[in-house]
């Protein structure tokens, strides 16, 4: 009797573990709605919004020599050029290398965004998320404020600190330097674009985040202006 009892409080055991790892393994394998939604098929409009998208972000680039520069792209464009054309990039090769591929973005309200990607390849692999709020440090030029509100492997809460170390390692290899902090219970990522030449007279003056619309304003300090010819230069003199 006590045998009989004994392998049936291990076969309920057993079935109960069994249930729970099942359990465990469909949170974690689960695919977000909003993962999938976000995601755009192939398709002709597909590669014009990819291209959008370079397009717009490469004229705020070469804008920068001006007195003020922007760029203004959607959700759609953003989610068009991880698809079409992140990919192929060669700086994605060190997030690659970090299980990382597929990335998506859901542009929340005001500096909220959703950053949904795969980790992991095959069978292993899930869809990692996480809320975040984005700012820009005040009185700090050119210095932006990540704080990580929830991350999650498929339907699974989860840590995000070894993954936030890895993200941060790989920002500073490209040469972007993250000081990381905890704010009220969440991790905060500083990132200081301040160490790129090229930013160094370059001031982001606005980062507006709204549904499915990301706006970026600018303005170029008089040192990192290019230099006037002559006619407009002496134009520019003899206006009123």
């Amino acid at each position: 009797m006590a045998k009989r009892k004994l392998y049936w409080l291990c076969g309920i055991g057993a079935l109960l573990l069994t249930f729970g790892i099942t359990a465990l393994g469909a949170a974690v394998k689960h695919e977000p709605s909003f993962y999938r939604q976000s995601r755009i098929p192939a398709s002709s409009e597909r590669k014009v919004l990819g291209h959008n998208f370079m397009s717009k972000f490469g004229q705020m680039l070469a804008d920068r020599k001006q007195e003020t520069w922007d760029c203004d792209v959607t959700e759609k464009e953003m989610n068009s050029f991880f698809a079409e054309i992140f990919d192929q990039m060669g700086e994605t090769e060190g997030l690659r290398k970090l299980g990382i591929s597929s990335p998506s973005v859901i542009l929340l309200d005001d500096m909220h965004v959703r950053l949904a990607f795969r980790y992991g390849s095959g069978f292993f692999s899930t869809v990692i998320s996480y809320d975040l709020k984005i700012w820009l440090v005040p009185k700090e030029p050119n210095v932006i404020a990540v704080e990580f509100l929830r991350a999650r492997a498929g339907a699974l809460p989860i840590s995000n600190r070894s993954i936030l170390q890895q993200l941060s390692d790989f920002a500073q290899k490209q040469n972007f330097q993250v000081n990381l902090y905890r704010h009220e219970g969440h991790s905060v990522a500083v990132i200081d674009l301040r160490n790129e030449p090229q930013n160094a007279a370059s001031i982001l003056t606005m980062l507006k985040i709204e549904p499915h619309r990301l706006s970026i304003r600018g303005k170029t300090l008089p040192s990192g202006l290019s230099p006037l010819d002559a006619s407009r230069d002496f134009n520019k003199l003899a206006s009123p």
